[in-house]
């Protein structure tokens, strides 16, 4: 997942797009590349250590950084700056070569804008799924991220526009050239840090998260 603004939604989509391909039957983790800000740990609502910078700074394996206790595995990231100086984003290819043998999906909740920690998870991913609201400056970032994304050959199956009905999802993609893969209605009743995939199942946040699973699945 990649957005060209933090706050758009990113590690949501991220989160419940995990959720909903394990709910497809994938054995799934999501990974937190934004090193320098990294907010899975946040949006879950947890804590887990060791982190993906202990890793990329060689203090511990990889094995021991996976969160195994829920459906969708998971690995965190330390806010820490200490930490951030130290993990070398040039590991993450090894990291992700890893689980893409232990695992059937790896999602990787990216960090925000065109720098080159975005680039490297970005050149790594089978899929860049673009994730922005219908705001002005969110369309034009993300613009600028899915030419990078194309910049280093990665496929773009389409957008992810948050806190927006179909109508102007679908404008959105237009602008964008690309697919929609879901327009994510704003529901500050069933969205929290439970993922709403499992919180609210039947909500139309769910169903749009299950779209993009489906669209990624048959990708």
């Amino acid at each position: 997942m990649a957005g060209g603004k933090g706050g758009c939604g990113k590690t949501t989509a991220a989160v419940n797009t995990a959720y909903a391909l394990d709910a497809a039957g994938f054995e799934v983790v999501v990974v937190d590349t934004d090193l320098a800000m990294p907010n899975l740990h946040t949006v879950l609502g947890t804590s887990y250590e060791p982190t993906i910078h202990d890793v990329l700074a060689d203090i511990h394996p990889l094995e021991a950084a996976i969160d195994t206790s829920d459906d969708v595995a998971a690995v965190y990231g330390d806010p820490s700056l200490d930490r951030y100086t130290d993990a070398d984003p040039a590991g993450l290819k090894t990291v992700c070569d890893r689980l893409g043998t232990a695992f059937d999906v790896v999602v990787l909740d990216t960090g925000a804008g065109v720098t080159h920690e975005t680039m490297v998870p970005c050149g790594l991913a089978d899929d860049v799924v673009l994730v922005t609201t219908a705001k002005e400056h969110g369309v034009a970032d993300t613009s600028r991220t899915k030419e990078m994304a194309e910049r280093v050959d990665s496929h773009v199956p389409g957008v992810v526009v948050t806190r927006a009905n179909d109508e102007t999802g679908r404008d959105i993609a237009e602008r964008l050239d690309t697919e929609l893969l879901a327009a994510v209605p704003d529901e500050p009743d069933v969205f929290g840090t439970e993922p709403v995939v499992r919180r609210a199942p039947d909500s139309a946040g769910a169903a749009a998260y299950g779209r993009v699973a489906d669209a990624l699945a048959i990708d």
